[in-house]
């Protein structure tokens, strides 16, 4: 049963990326990926951008990581307040049974929530560093919740005029993995957040 636009603004504002990590909090690394499918989206994003800290759009090689596909978002973030799917995979929109193309990720949290999502979106792209988070989505009917591992990392553009991007992929997790993400630090209602220096450092 799909979720409402109204579980999916609970799901969204609670449990969808917007903690920010704990002061004093070590910064994970990309060994605490636990999906084989971030691991391959890592490398492939390595391979685009050389020796860069991010690669350009022209160099988002999407066909070498095909298979991918259905579970990689694509924002382009034009402001701290508008950040929009450029791109989602079926997946994703499967998840949360909604069509997220043209959505305006920031404007989709409640009011109270959209500061805090601003500020993250805006560094990732701008800073930029990589962030990894973990989510547990309650599943109408279903006793275990999914485990999702969420992995983004920012898209430099082509032109000045381009917005910068972020590519994310959202990889369910197999059971005997879900228990290794809920140890992980951080943890509040469901999410865990960390940011991942890819070469700038990480934010305040």
């Amino acid at each position: 049963m799909p979720y409402s636009p109204q579980n999916l603004r609970t799901l969204l504002d609670r449990q969808s990326g917007i903690v920010m990590p704990i002061a004093g909090t070590e910064p994970v690394t990309a060994e605490s990926l636990l999906s084989d499918d971030s691991r391959q989206f890592l490398a492939a994003w390595k391979q685009w951008r050389g020796d860069r800290l991010a690669p350009q759009r022209a160099e988002m090689d999407l066909v070498s990581i095909a298979r991918l596909m259905p579970k990689l978002a694509l924002l382009d973030v034009f402001s701290p307040e508008r950040a929009v799917f450029r791109l989602a995979g079926c997946d994703i929109e499967r998840l949360v049974g909604m069509r997220l193309m043209g959505c305006n990720f920031v404007a989709m949290a409640a009011e109270e929530q959209r500061a805090t999502r601003s500020r993250l979106v805006w560094q990732t792209a701008t800073w930029p560093c990589g962030v990894l988070s973990f989510h547990a989505l309650p599943q109408p009917g279903a006793a275990r919740a999914h485990h999702v591992e969420v992995f983004a990392l920012p898209i430099r553009p082509d032109s000045a005029e381009a917005p910068m991007q972020v590519l994310a992929l959202a990889s369910r997790l197999p059971v005997r993995q879900q228990e290794q993400s809920s140890k992980l630090p951080l943890a509040q209602t469901g999410v865990t957040q960390h940011f991942i220096d890819i070469g700038a450092g990480l934010p305040a």
